[in-house]
C-alpha cells in the first residue's frame, strides 16, 4: 500500500468518525423523568477541555410543564467502575436546586453558566480519540418540585 492509498483511507476514516460524532452531538434526548409539572431529559455530549482532551458529560434539559414558577431540587447518585460514589463526603456538590419560569425549557451544555448541572463522564483524547470512561451509571433520587 503506498502512502497516497494510506492517507486516503485514513482521511475517509476520519470523514466517518467525524459524522459519527457530529451525530451524536446532535441525538435526541431521553426521557428521564415526568410528572404534570416537570419533565426530565438527557443525553451525551463532548465539550472540549483542554489541546489535549475534551470531557464526555451527561447534560440535561428541564421542561416546566405548567403556568407557574417552580423550584427543583434533586440529588445526584453516581457509580464510578460499578462502585457507588460518597456522595454525603461533599453534599452540595451533589444536591442541587433549579428554579424554572412558568412553561420555561432549561438546556444545559458546555457553555452555559448552569454547567454545575450537567455530569462528568469520562475524558476523551483528542488525538487518538480514545476514551477514558469511568462512569457506569448515574440516578437522580430525592426529586421534589415546589409551586412558588
Amino acid at each position: 500500500m503506498n502512502k497516497y492509498s494510506f492517507n486516503s483511507i485514513l482521511l475517509l476514516f476520519s470523514t466517518i468518525f467525524m459524522s459519527i460524532n457530529a451525530y451524536s452531538q446532535t441525538n435526541l434526548w431521553e426521557e428521564y423523568y415526568i410528572d404534570n409539572q416537570l419533565k426530565i431529559e438527557y443525553k451525551n455530549i463532548v465539550c472540549e477541555f483542554s489541546s489535549t482532551a475534551s470531557q464526555e458529560m451527561i447534560v440535561f434539559k428541564f421542561s416546566n410543564l405548567t403556568n407557574s414558577n417552580i423550584t427543583l431540587d434533586y440529588e445526584t447518585t453516581l457509580w464510578h467502575n460499578e462502585t457507588k460514589v460518597n456522595t454525603e463526603q461533599n453534599q452540595e456538590e451533589f444536591r442541587k436546586t433549579i428554579r424554572l419560569e412558568a412553561n420555561e425549557i432549561i438546556e444545559i451544555n458546555c457553555q452555559k453558566d448552569l454547567k454545575e448541572f450537567a455530569i462528568f463522564s469520562g475524558f476523551i483524547h483528542n488525538e487518538t480519540l480514545e476514551k477514558f470512561i469511568s462512569l457506569t451509571k448515574f440516578e437522580l433520587i430525592n426529586i421534589n418540585i415546589k409551586n412558588e
